[in-house]
């Protein structure tokens, strides 16, 4: 069990963990337009814009770089095995359903809002977004963001590992639930739904802490596709 509770949470596990997902999404982005990328899609890839034209052939490279790597980095500790994806996934359906239905019943019963999105056209479209959501806000919220702001409050500011840690879930969380309200595609704000994602947050930046972001990623996708089913129920 820790072998695996360790192995899991390997960061090049993880990415070839994600990468069917990844590619799934940018499948459905070239199938169903731009409308509907994920916002923190847009802001991940904002960089590769200076390629111009070829950004996406850049971009495209990169990730077939990094599986390259990815492969080689296990290989060369130990022999990779798809089997551990198979826990993998299982654990994260796990955390998905409980985050879907067991916090949103709780929290439902206190400050209950309408999680039905209006961006979601159809239900295809609502997975790619779903798939969307899952790799580039945990790459974007917690992989960069969380490190970010626990290295500025940790190792820059001096601050006590766990106060720092503490604060830098909060703060996180709070930019996360913040970012579904900006731009053209952002919901009508309102201190329920804000509440609900500030919750999501703190518990997908634990999930990301102690499981690694692999199934931090899946966890996160699962969530979304039981919110989007909920709307067409």
């Amino acid at each position: 069990m820790n072998d695996y509770l360790t192995r899991s949470r390997n960061l090049p596990k993880s990415f070839l963990f994600i990468l069917p997902l990844l590619v799934f999404y940018e499948i459905g982005i070239l199938l169903y337009g731009a409308e509907t990328k994920n916002s923190a899609d847009v802001i991940v890839k904002k960089p590769f814009e200076l390629f111009g034209d070829s950004a996406t052939l850049v971009f495209n490279s990169l990730i077939i770089i990094i599986s390259f790597c990815s492969i080689f980095y296990i290989e060369r500790k130990n022999r990779l095995s798809c089997r551990i994806f198979i826990p993998m996934l299982f654990e994260s359906a796990v955390y998905g359903f409980s985050l879907g239905y067991v916090v949103l019943f709780f929290v439902h019963g206190y400050l209950p809002f309408d999680i039905s999105n209006s961006y979601v056209q159809s239900f295809i479209k609502g997975i790619i977004i779903s798939f969307g959501a899952g790799i580039y806000e945990e790459i974007l919220f917690r992989m960069l963001l969380l490190s970010i702001i626990y290295f500025i409050i940790v190792k820059a500011l001096k601050i006590n590992p766990a106060i720092g840690s503490l604060g830098s879930i909060l703060i996180c969380a709070s930019i996360f639930s913040i970012m579904h309200y900006i731009g053209p595609s952002g919901d009508s704000f309102s201190i329920h739904s804000f509440s609900f994602r500030l919750v999501a947050g703190i518990i997908l930046s634990a999930i990301f802490i102690f499981r690694g972001l692999g199934i931090a990623v899946y966890t996160h996708a699962i969530y979304d596709i039981l919110v989007i089913q909920n709307a067409y129920t």
